[in-house]
């Protein structure tokens, strides 16, 4: 017998860690809402039968206000599963029960699953599972996703109770939540529905459906639109749900429901001793301070770059450049001479290939360092608290304080940063942290930073450095109040966002999820090098002609950079080789320098001698300044313009990206050319 359950829990819950122990599957870990944003699949280990796990995003509630609502709820709806683990954070029960409430009127069988349990323990409290089963209607369990406890057990209890369910072939049947007179007015709107209105959704649990059209949630709406009469039906409903109560039925429905999850753990909770979470209090008391939390919080980003790109870029860079540059291309150059392959052949592979990919591998290191410093401040729970803290400020721009999160994704690479957006309820908000995130200069654009500092700017790099992080602040903030008052208006969302309980991050996580970044980062990144790097080699070892030159300035590279090059010159870098390099940056930002380097090997007096008879230091700031702000990377436009979903917003995005780099370079070289 084949069977599929379907995993759903709030975010922060522990959801995709006890779907990896219930599967054995690997999947990313996190700590923030939004972290399994796709709905994943696997099998249920240890089973006589065949039980299909569906891991959904993670969710608050079945309203659909954002993308990962919408999943699980079309999902639950469309493909209802035999069974339901409901995954509740113990510690923090009442809120996560309000989904709860809601799976009941699926009419699905479920199985409430406790997590975080030692929590609560430290809280010095003991919920009682027959008294919530009681309450609820349907059996819970103790876990620890994290620690692996109580694994077996649920495992167990799924196979047994989709054998017995199946056998007994019932709809299951849940507690009433609401009051006597609240349940009358739905149960007597559901009888009038299936009497006026037999044909609309009637695949639909009735019960979900009736409180829904009561709600007017907006998609249920969408599919009984052309239904004449239900408006009225709906307002009478309404109206006497409002008589009753007092007050507004949206907000009398949610009271209810809280009423009925406060009296059942009022009823289940028992308190056993102290609690033991002082020093988690008194930390929250430090790092969410009203004046200290954002000083330490740019601390913290300061030493992660430090390490990163100081520490071990300088300790690693030179060595892979040396294994590159010394022993790869030499070896593969006189393997292939051995073979008496054509001289093109050789140079293709070795001056494109090899050296546009390798330009990938040398920042390796430093990513994969980033993304565990990251990484482990996602899981020990901090993350959220400094998109907490930063609501106050990006609201004052336009933005909500999720939006941060995806501009600290995209300190690392701006695709992550992007997907990261999905968390975020708001449409509008979305949109509009989509189009800024890329603002946020990304790992691959440090190189080009490091090198124009060393060769315009040897005596005050790290303010040179610094200050590009500064204007990448500036745009995002003035940006989103510009946009925010123009082509993204709307309505501010409220900011719902759970703070985790302070966690020591798991070894097996931390690793999974970094190797899944990097793995990302070489697949995606490292392809379009490779294609982008053999085209750019074609391009400036052939001429107009199509017959191959060696000089890189009659090729087909520099007759198209120089028909170009006249748009850079107000921004003080007309030359057809900066030029180039900047467009060469649309398949990957390091293609900037690499294109800089093959294309000026020509030049008298190495690389650094070179770029001084290309740029002044005002260009090169300048140009850096471009860099940043432009549109970002292939990889990073594609992701856009799926989470966009429409050509004309991503059209705009792009053209707003780079008119804003173009306005800013240009008025920095013009302003600045009037003092020099």
């Amino acid at each position: 017998m084949n069977y599929r359950v379907a995993l759903v829990g709030n975010p922060n819950s522990g959801k995709t860690t006890l779907f990896n122990s219930l599967t054995g599957s690997n999947l990313y870990v996190g700590n923030w809402p939004g972290v399994t944003i796709e709905k994943k699949e696997g099998d249920l280990r240890d089973t006589v039968s065949k039980i299909t796990l569906v891991d959904l995003p993670g969710i608050y509630s079945l309203a659909p206000y954002s993308m990962d609502e919408i999943v699980s709820r079309d999902f639950l709806l469309s493909e209802p599963p035999d069974l339901i683990i409901n995954i509740l954070d113990a510690s923090n029960i009442e809120r996560n029960l309000y989904l709860t409430t809601q799976l009941m009127e699926l009419k699905i069988p479920i199985i409430g699953v406790l997590n975080m349990m030692d929590i609560v323990e430290k809280k010095g409290l003991k919920l009682d599972l027959h008294s919530l089963k009681k309450g609820f209607g349907f059996p819970f369990m103790e876990i620890s996703a994290q620690k692996g406890i109580g694994i077996e057990a649920l495992i167990k209890a799924v196979e047994e109770k989709l054998e017995s369910d199946r056998k007994a072939g019932k709809t299951p049947e849940f507690n009433p939540i609401f009051p006597d007179n609240i349940e009358k007015v739905i149960i007597d709107f559901d009888n009038l529905v299936q009497r006026s209105y037999p044909d609309i959704l009637p695949g639909y649990p009735k019960i979900f459906r009736s409180i829904k059209l009561i709600e007017k949630d907006d998609e249920i709406l969408k599919k009984v639109a052309n239904c004449f009469g239900l408006d009225q039906d709906i307002y009478d409903a309404r109206e006497k749900i409002r008589e009753i109560s007092g007050q507004d039925v949206d907000s009398t429905i949610a009271d209810y429901r809280y009423r009925f999850i406060t009296d059942q753990v009022a009823r289940a909770t028992k308190k056993i001793g102290k609690s033991h979470l002082a020093f988690e209090d008194r930390l929250d008391k430090v790092l969410m301070n009203r004046y200290a939390a954002l000083p330490i919080f740019f601390i913290f980003m300061f030493i992660i770059y430090f390490v990163s790109i100081n520490v071990v870029g300088d300790g690693t860079t030179g060595l892979i450049e040396g294994f590159i540059s010394g022993t790869l291309i030499p070896g593969v150059t006189g393997f292939m001479e051995g073979l008496n392959v054509a001289p093109w052949l050789i140079a293709l592979v070795t001056e494109g290939a090899i050296t546009g990919v390798g330009a990938v591998l040398t920042f390796i290191p430093q990513i994969t360092v980033l993304f565990i410093f990251i990484s482990v401040l996602e899981d020990s729970g901090y993350m959220a608290r400094v998109a907490f803290m930063m609501d106050r400020v990006f609201r004052k721009f336009g933005l909500s304080g999720k939006s941060f999160i995806p501009m600290v994704v995209g300190l690392g690479c701006s695709v992550p940063g992007i997907m990261a957006t999905r968390t975020l309820e708001n449409e509008r908000e979305r949109k509009l942290t989509i189009i800024l995130t890329p603002f946020i200069s990304c790992g691959a654009k440090m190189p080009i930073y490091v090198l124009m500092a060393s060769a315009f700017f040897s005596k005050a790099q790290s303010v040179m450095v610094f200050s590009l992080y500064i204007v990448s602040l500036l745009v995002v903030f003035v940006s989103g109040v510009i946009l925010s008052k123009t082509v993204f208006k709307g309505q501010d969302s409220g900011y719902l966002l759970e703070l985790p309980p302070y966690r020591l991050p798991v070894l097996k996580n931390t690793v999974s999820q970094v190797w899944q970044r990097v793995k990302e980062f070489i697949v995606r990144a490292g392809t379009i090098i490779f294609a982008a790097s053999v085209a750019l080699w074609f391009l400036q070892n052939f001429g107009t002609n199509f017959q191959m030159t060696a000089n890189a300035d009659e090729s087909i590279l520099a007759a198209f950079g120089k028909l170009i090059a006249p748009i850079f010159a107000p921004l003080g870098f007309g030359n057809w080789v900066a030029s180039v390099s900047v467009l060469s940056g649309i398949a990957a930002k390091e293609m900037i320098i690499s294109t800089m380097s093959v294309l000026t090997s020509t030049f008298d007096g190495g690389f650094t001698m070179a770029l001084g008879q290309i740029f002044t230091p005002l260009s090169a700031y300048s140009f850096i300044l471009f860099v940043l702000l432009a549109s970002p990377c292939m990889a990073a436009l594609a992701t856009m313009k799926k989470e966009l979903g429409n050509w004309k917003t991503f059209g705009f995005a792009i053209l707003y990206q780079t008119g804003t780099a173009y306005l800013i370079s240009m008025l920095v070289y013009q302003i600045g050319s009037l003092f020099i």
